[in-house]
């Protein structure tokens, strides 16, 4: 019969079956992960798996959740610091680039094309739901009160589409050479969305 785990012991066994998780599918896609090839590295049976998680999909949905909640709160402590509406944004673009750099994996999985049908994972869902908000919020803001002629919603989304592909093509290694560096391209992008959506 099965020794009954504490609630702890749980929690420390799904970390550590969703980081392996997450380390494997950057590194072999997605589809390459299997029940078996995460047990395997945790030199478990992979029975042991079904104690943590009813499936793969169920453990990718975790490792997303998990790595949403993490960005999350980095925007959060952005948003709530101090200074005004720019500084703060700014901060809030420098959490969201720092967690992408310090988390390379969990980023690239929170992207990657593959994903999991959220109707089926309410937490994922729920986690989704709050990296938006957290993505839009300053961005109401800044319309708010920097007399900027744009709908937030969409400024939200263009600062987060630029920031995003940026990041992309440095993780990829296609920014170098004689081509300007990521926070001179950074800059040039946000104060060139900025100074059009300014009214007048």
């Amino acid at each position: 019969m099965p020794v009954l785990l504490t609630d702890a012991q749980v929690a420390q066994g799904r970390e550590r079956i969703r980081r392996v998780a997450e380390r494997q599918a950057v590194e072999r896609g997605i589809e390459r992960v299997s029940m078996h090839s995460i047990a395997q590295e945790l030199g478990w049976s992979a029975t042991a798996l079904y104690r943590y998680y009813q499936n793969k999909e169920a453990i990718l949905a975790a490792t997303r959740t998990a790595a949403l909640d993490q960005l999350s709160e980095r925007l959060e402590a952005a948003l709530a610091g101090a200074g005004d509406i720019w500084e703060r944004s700014r901060a809030i673009g420098n959490a969201y680039v720092d967690f992408a750099y310090a988390n390379p994996d969990a980023y690239r999985l929170i992207f990657a094309l593959t994903q999991p049908d959220m109707a089926l994972y309410p937490d994922l869902a729920a986690a989704a739901d709050r990296s938006r908000r957290n993505l839009t919020a300053y961005a109401r803001e800044m319309v708010e009160t920097g007399d900027l002629d744009i709908d937030a919603e969409m400024l939200a989304h263009i600062f987060w589409a630029q920031i995003h592909g940026l990041i992309s093509l440095e993780m990829t290694g296609r920014l170098g050479g004689d081509a300007p560096d990521f926070e001179t391209i950074r800059h040039e992008m946000v104060s060139r969305i900025v100074q059009s959506a300014k009214r007048g």
